[in-house]
C-alpha cells in the first residue's frame, strides 16, 4: 500500500515539472564551420648566361594556374611566394638574349626552385648593300647649230656696255655664250661643270685663283668645277670670248656674270 502511495507521488511529481524545464538550454545563432585557407607555394627563379654568370632585370612573365611579371635583382634572382596548385608557364626577356619559356608545376606547401640559362642573341645580319644608282641617262642634244662669229659680232657688237653677254647654243649639257668685255669680270664659280675659253679678239688676263694668265686671240683656257676665276681687259679694245660652260642649262647661266 505505501508503494503504491510513493509511486503516485512520483508521478505527481514528475508531472507538476514545467514542459519547458526538460528543453535543453537557449543557444545563440547557428556558428558555420570554418574553412581551412588554402595552401600554397613558392619558386625561386635563377637566371644565368651560358659562362654561369647571373643575370639581373630578366622580365619573368607568369601565366597558367596564376599570372604576374616580376624582374630578376642583382643576383638574378627572384622568389614568387604564394602562388597556387597548377602548371605555370614562365618567360624570360632580356634584351641581347634568345627568348626562353618553360612549364613548371607547383605543389601546396613545397618551395621549389627553377634555374634558366638564357643564351645570347646571333647579332643582326648585315644590311643588304645599297643597289647601283642606274645609269644617267643623257637627254638628247638637239639639233647641230653652225654660227659665223665674225658675222653674229658685226650684228651684235658691245657698245658703251661694261659686258655684253650673248648665248650662241645651247642644250641639255652645254651652253655656248659669247662674252664682251670692256671692263673687267670678277672672280665667279661655276658649280655646274667645266668651262672652256677661247679667245676670240682682244687682250686680257684670266686669273685662276691666284695664278695670272695672259690671253690674246686664238688662246684657249680650261677652268675646271668649282674653281674661281675671273676676267681682266689689258688691251684697248673689248676682250671678246667664246664660254662653252658644261653640265649648264642656258636659262641658269644666262645671267651668270651681269
Amino acid at each position: 500500500m505505501i508503494r503504491a502511495l510513493m509511486a503516485g507521488v512520483a508521478l505527481a511529481v514528475v508531472g507538476a515539472v514545467p514542459s519547458h524545464a526538460a528543453q535543453s538550454p537557449a543557444r545563440g545563432p547557428a556558428q558555420k564551420p570554418a574553412v581551412a585557407s588554402p595552401r600554397t607555394g613558392s619558386v625561386r627563379i635563377a637566371v644565368r648566361d651560358q659562362d654561369g654568370t647571373s643575370l639581373a632585370g630578366v622580365r619573368l612573365l607568369l601565366s597558367g594556374a596564376g599570372t604576374g611579371a616580376f624582374v630578376t635583382s642583382g643576383a638574378g634572382t627572384m622568389v614568387v611566394p604564394e602562388l597556387k596548385d597548377g602548371v605555370y608557364r614562365l618567360r624570360c626577356e632580356r634584351e641581347g638574349f634568345i627568348t626562353l619559356e618553360r612549364e613548371f608545376t607547383v605543389r601546396a606547401g613545397t618551395y621549389g626552385q627553377i634555374d634558366v640559362v638564357l643564351n645570347l642573341a646571333p647579332p643582326p645580319p648585315p644590311e643588304p648593300a645599297p643597289e647601283p644608282a642606274p645609269p644617267a641617262v643623257i637627254p638628247p642634244g638637239g639639233p647641230p647649230v653652225t654660227i659665223s662669229v665674225v658675222d653674229f659680232l658685226d650684228r651684235n657688237l658691245i657698245g658703251r656696255e661694261p659686258l655684253k653677254e650673248s648665248i650662241l647654243a645651247c642644250n641639255p649639257l652645254e651652253t655656248v655664250r659669247l662674252l664682251q668685255m670692256r671692263e673687267g669680270v670678277a672672280q665667279h664659280v661655276h658649280e655646274s661643270g667645266d668651262e672652256i675659253i677661247y679667245v676670240v679678239a682682244g687682250e686680257g688676263t684670266v686669273r685662276i685663283g691666284d695664278a695670272a694668265t695672259p690671253v690674246r686671240p686664238g688662246s684657249l683656257v680650261v677652268v675646271t668645277n668649282g674653281t674661281g676665276h675671273a676676267f681682266e681687259r689689258t688691251g684697248k679694245n673689248p676682250l671678246i670670248v667664246v664660254s662653252t660652260l658644261f653640265g649648264a642649262s642656258c636659262d641658269h647661266h644666262a645671267d651668270t656674270l651681269r
